[in-house]
Parts: structure tokens; sequence; C-alpha cells
């Protein structure tokens, strides 16, 4: 067996930051190795590294862990920091509100300290395990389809089936790392046995009523398997890019934009099916602002409306998806849209869809227009909106600043810039793996579209 490369410059090939370099160490056996291996590379390429540690405040230990991976970073010479997740705990779903929770603190403290990359110590097993339980909940999906009437056409794999990406976006200029995606637990844990360095073992790693210690023990006792299964990602990832790029290529010939905003999908010519189908993913994403795509159950009968000849609408992820003649028409459906304000200097997405940066002396105020806002402003106008549907304006931004009213998503002419919009896709733009950066593309070429199409502000 040949014996793994674990020279820096092989592990850190390809990622080339500009500032501030961010760690998450928990320490674990491999996240310190993530820090010694990040020491050596940054110490030959003149990085600058912060290493932060999440306390989630959920066992007695984390704080002594928190402190042994300072300790660890004061002999390097690096800096630390431990973040505590505050406030209420969730009693169900405790382990993904966690993940995300990491995230958004670990995100929030590398924007503060001007880093604009994160690395994570993942690793080939991590990955197996990810994929392994997604692989499970496709097979548990697959055999409730199999009893429904609707379902004609087979299902295929998923596009998590790729797994995690070794690079994703997350968001606010951060990229996200996974440098040792490539090498396994035992290999990294050789390595710190050889130097020799110690490392804490998070007791809840071996409590089985958690999915993924019980894949993990699954996987360990047979190692055949793990293999298989980081061979299956890195296929599927490759798959994955191919669909994204052809999906990226069938919007930017297909869709265009109105104001409301409105999307309008007319596909001419007969795409394959599971770029149909990521397609119509994107534009409800786009259209509804939720924080994930649409599943795939919920896509398949849409594809089928083009078949028939009677109208068609439903609501799917917040979007209304309405077939036209020649394709779908989507907008956001006119509920659990949230009125919020912007702070000078602060930046912030409004429902799901609608960046705000507020680059002025006042505070923003944004909510959706609403029916009885509508008909109030057209009357101060003396002017109808024209749009096509119209129920599209109900559901649109509604800006007020200084005294002043604009519709960013609708109408041109939106003032001093002192404050900038701009469409985005929480679901899109938030951990964007590499396979998808051609959607991410065309989301943000169609910026340059939306305001072209905006009409004039009287």
């Amino acid at each position: 067996m040949l014996k793994p490369d674990l020279s820096p410059r092989k592990i850190f090939r390809g990622f080339d930051p500009e500032g501030i370099v961010t760690l998450a160490v928990s320490g674990g056996g491999d996240s310190v190795a993530l820090l010694l291996l990040a020491h050596g590379w940054a110490q030959s390429h003149d990085i600058t590294l912060h290493a932060v540690t999440v306390d989630h405040g959920l066992r007695p230990e984390a704080a002594a862990e928190a402190a042994f991976v300072a300790s660890l970073c004061e002999g390097l010479g690096i800096d630390h920091t431990t973040l505590g997740w505050e406030g209420i705990k969730p009693f169900a779903g405790i382990a993904e509100a966690a993940r995300r929770a990491r995230y958004d603190l670990i995100g929030e403290f590398a924007v503060a300290i001007g880093s604009d990359l994160i690395l994570t110590a993942h690793t080939a097993d991590d990955q197996a395990e990810t994929v392994f339980m997604r692989l499970m909940r496709e097979t548990r999906a697959v055999s409730r389809r199999a009893d429904e009437e609707w379902s004609r056409e087979p299902v295929s794999v998923g596009r998590g089936m790729a797994g995690m990406s070794q690079v994703a976006l997350l968001g606010d200029g951060l990229t996200l790392g996974r440098p040792l995606l490539g090498l396994g637990r035992a290999e990294l844990r050789a390595y710190l046995a050889s130097i020799p360095q110690s490392w804490v073992e998070d007791p809840t790693n071996e409590d089985l009523s958690f999915e993924r210690v019980r894949v993990r023990k699954v996987l360990a006792g047979d190692p055949q398997l793990r293999a298989d299964l980081t061979d299956f990602a890195e296929v599927m990832g490759r798959m994955r890019a191919v669909l994204a790029r052809d999906t990226a290529r069938l919007l930017h010939e297909t869709v265009q934009v109105a104001p409301g905003p409105v999307l309008l999908f007319e596909p001419a010519g007969t795409a394959p099916r599971p770029v149909m189908v990521f397609a119509l993913q994107v534009l409800i994403a786009l259209a509804g602002g939720g924080e994930y795509m649409a599943p795939r159950g919920r896509i398949e009968p849409v594809l089928d409306w083009l078949a028939r000849s009677e109208p068609a609408k439903a609501t799917i992820g917040g979007a209304v998806v309405e077939k036209t003649e020649k394709g779908y028409r989507l907008y956001r459906e006119m509920r659990n849209l949230e009125s919020l304000d912007v702070e000078p200097g602060e930046s912030l997405i409004w429902d799901g869809r609608l960046e705000i940066a507020n680059n002025g002396r006042d505070a923003v105020h944004v909510g959706p227009l609403s029916r009885a806002g509508l008909e109030r402003l057209e009357r101060e106008r003396k002017l109808k909106i024209v749009t096509r549907p119209r129920a599209a304006l109900i559901s649109t931004a509604l800006l007020r600043a200084g005294g002043k009213v604009s519709l960013p998503m609708v109408e041109s002419g939106q003032g001093d810039g002192r404050v900038a919009t701009r469409m985005t896709s929480r679901a899109i733009e938030q951990f964007c793996p590499q396979t998808d950066f051609p959607v991410l593309d065309w989301l943000r070429a169609m910026e340059t579209e939306r305001r072209a199409c905006l009409l004039p502000k009287p």
C-alpha cells in the first residue's frame, strides 16, 4: 500500500488566499491534522492563519476541548478564537441545527476579520458516510414512490450523490475549502502518531442514536464499501458538473425575466429530463426564495403539463408555477413574506431573493408591496403599474428610505445609489459546490437582464 502524500504543497494545491485563512478546528484528530498541515503550508507561503473552535454549549467537555485547541495554537503561534452558540437550542434536529450554527458563526467571524477562505477537516471517510446516508434516503424514497400510481418514470440518483465538494461558495464572498477530502481518517491519525501529537475524542462519536455514527460503524467493518462509496461520489461529481453545465446553457437560451420579477421559461426543443428537472428546480428557487431546492418528486409531475392542452397551475417552494402556451411562468406566491429594517452600513437578503446593501444614513424598511399598498401607490401616482401577471406585484419588494418609496424588482431609476439591490437566490448562492458554478454564473448574469427590463419610474 502506497504511503499517502501529506505534503502541504499537494494538499493545499488550488487554494490561493489573499487574506487571512480561517481554520475550523474542533480538537478531533482530523482537525488537529488540518491545523498542523496548514501551519506548514502557511509558513512556506507567507499565509496568516486564524483557528476557530465552536462551543455549541451542548456538552460539558466542549470548553476543555476548546482550551486544548487554544493551547495547541499558542504553541504554533497561530491566533485562536472560541465561538459560542448562544440562545435556546431546538429539541428536534439538533445535529443539523448545530451544523448550521457552526457555519453561521464561523462565516460571520471570518467576514469580521477579513478572511475569505474557511478550511474544514472533512475527510474521505466523511464523504463515504455522507453518500451512504443519502443513498439510503434515496432508496427509501424510491420504495415509497414505487407504490404511487403517478410514478411512471424511473427515479434517477440525485445530485446529492456527489457528496461534498472540495470547494464551495458560502455567500458574503466566502469560500469553503475541504483540502483533506482525498485522505482517510486512519491516514491522518497515523500522521499524528508519527509526530507524535495527541487529539481529543468527541464522546458523541460513539453515540449510536446518531445516524452518522451508525453508518461509521458499518463502514469501519467494510473498507471496500468505503472505497466504493468515495469512487461513486467522484463519478457522480463529474456527472453533476455536466448536468449543471447543460442546465445553465438551457437556462441561458430559454429564460427571460420580466418586472416583478416574473420568470418566463420557454424551452423550444426537448432537453433531457434530468436537465429539465434541474432547470425547474433552479427557477423555483429563484422565484420562490426558498432555502433549499424543491424535491424532484414535486418537479416530475410539472414536466408532464407540457404534454397536456388544459391550463395548469401549482405552488412549489414558495413559487407559483403556471403553464403558458410556450412553457412556464414563475413568480413568488403571496404568503410568508417578511418585513424588516436594513440599518446603515448593513447588507442582508430579503425573502431569499433580493440582496439589499444600505450605504446611506437612514434605515431602509423593506417588506412586500401587498394588495392595499399597490392600490395606494397607484392612487398617489395616478398611474397604473402594468405587469403580467399583476399578482406578482403583491409579493414584490417595497423599500422605504428617507421618505422615498421604491420597487427595486419592478421599476428602474432607484435614486441616488445609497441603497444597492441585487437579485439572488439563497438556495443557489449559499453552499454552492464547485460543480454548480455554471448555474451560479447564469444567475449572476441574470441580474443584468433584470435591470434592462425594469419599468421606467414615473
